[in-house]
């Protein structure tokens, strides 16, 4: 980082980067990432997601820089988004775990305890497994990274090197084929 940007203030920082300066968004990364980062951990309490929210939070910034007007109190505005940012992951896992606990109940309700239900219960898991795996790669593997392995929207396009609305197509896709198939039962 250049000396003028290590002693400079956060007002002239953002007026910098306000202005283009790629330097000044540098200087401020440096002097918040590891805060953030800190703040976001204590709270997700997973390392990968507490990095992808601050991650997103300077790329909120970088993108919505014009538009942002002058900020005297930068660190403020950073954690304001970090918080919005956690928010948003909270209430994605809280989406993700009512839908797999609803389609674990639809296949609970299918099972009981008579030897002829939880045959079917089995028939039903198996079914599911079955149209996961005939779905098209991308499309399942989206799904599986999505529904199973609790990942963001975001950490799936990244891993996948593909979109994130094409990630929620992939999704979208899955849903509409499991559901499709499963009435035809």
């Amino acid at each position: 980082m250049k000396p003028l940007y290590t002693s400079a203030t956060d007002s002239d920082l953002f007026q910098l980067l306000k202005e283009g300066d790629i330097a000044a968004f540098e200087a401020i990364y440096d002097r918040y990432f590891i805060r953030l980062l800190n703040i976001s951990y204590k709270r997700m309490e997973n390392r990968e997601d507490a990095l992808e929210i601050v991650q997103d939070v300077f790329v909120r910034l970088y993108t919505k820089r014009a538009l942002i007007e002058n900020n005297n109190y930068l660190f403020a505005y950073l954690q304001t988004l970090l918080k919005h940012g956690m928010i948003d992951r909270f209430r994605q896992r809280m989406v993700q775990q009512k839908q797999y606990a609803a389609l674990k109940e639809q296949v609970q309700t299918h099972t009981s305890d008579t030897a002829d239900q939880q045959i079917d219960g089995k028939k039903l898991e198996e079914k599911i497994q079955y149209i996961i795996n005939s779905l098209p790669e991308k499309c399942k593997e989206a799904f599986i990274l999505s529904r199973m392995q609790y990942l963001s929207h975001q950490m799936i396009a990244t891993k996948m090197s593909i979109s994130v609305s094409t990630v929620e197509k992939h999704i979208v896709k899955a849903l509409h084929v499991l559901r499709k198939q499963l009435k035809e039962e």
